[in-house]
């Protein structure tokens, strides 16, 4: 009997996992180094 062909959905699964990782690392890397400034919010229209 010959052993049955393994599947190699979980290979795709890991490097699915691999490049989300990398993609939050650069993500985190570039907003680290860009800090967001203070927005100012909109203050409603009195003339109404």
């Amino acid at each position: 009997m010959s052993k049955p062909r393994s599947s190699k959905l979980w290979i795709w699964i890991v490097v699915a996992f691999v490049l989300q990782i990398t993609a939050w690392a650069i993500w985190f890397t570039i907003a680290g180094q860009n800090p967001v400034k203070e927005v100012p919010l909109v203050t409603p229209i009195s003339s109404r």
